[in-house]
């Protein structure tokens, strides 16, 4: 399976330092997953090849990787939040963990979901700003240039 980036890509681009996560936890299919329902649908059918086939690639690594890794970690975030074993779910438990670990989670994902969301509008802004470079993608059918969701109200342009 080809994508646009590797799971190692996704390591440094989407956690910090001190961060350590081994890259087999990523897997090509949750790179994939994320490439379909996050970066298809902003820069089309056309310039996703193209993206595929190596052209355009300071788009690939300035815009579309990062947040393109940032859609992987919010997607594989809550599975690694947790760890199944040959007895079934481990969860990291002390004294009062549960409610703050609870909250921790639930912040840390809200966090991962607006930074991608952040990404994501930036690689669509520059498509927008720069579709002369790029005649493949059409502004039309980027899907942030139709509709977003800001402070939980639906934009529709």
């Amino acid at each position: 399976m080809k994508n646009l980036i590797t799971n190692e890509q996704v390591i440094s681009l989407a956690f910090c330092d001190g961060e350590y996560l081994s890259p087999e936890v990523i897997r090509s299919s949750d790179i994939a997953l994320a490439e379909d329902r996050y970066i298809l649908p902003i820069v089309g059918e056309e310039l996703y090849g193209e993206l595929l086939d190596g052209s355009h690639q300071s788009l690939l690594d300035d815009f579309v990787a990062p947040a393109l890794a940032m859609a992987v970690r919010t997607a594989i975030q809550p599975s690694i939040n947790v760890r199944t074993g040959q007895t079934g779910l481990h969860i990291s438990s002390s004294l009062r963990a549960d409610s703050s670990t609870k909250v921790a989670m639930q912040s840390l994902q809200k966090s991962l979901r607006l930074r991608r969301q952040a990404l994501l509008r930036r690689l669509s802004t520059h498509l927008r700003n720069h579709a002369s470079e790029f005649p493949s993608y059409k502004p039309g059918k980027d899907t942030l240039q139709k509709c977003s969701i800001d402070g939980g109200y639906i934009q529709m342009r």
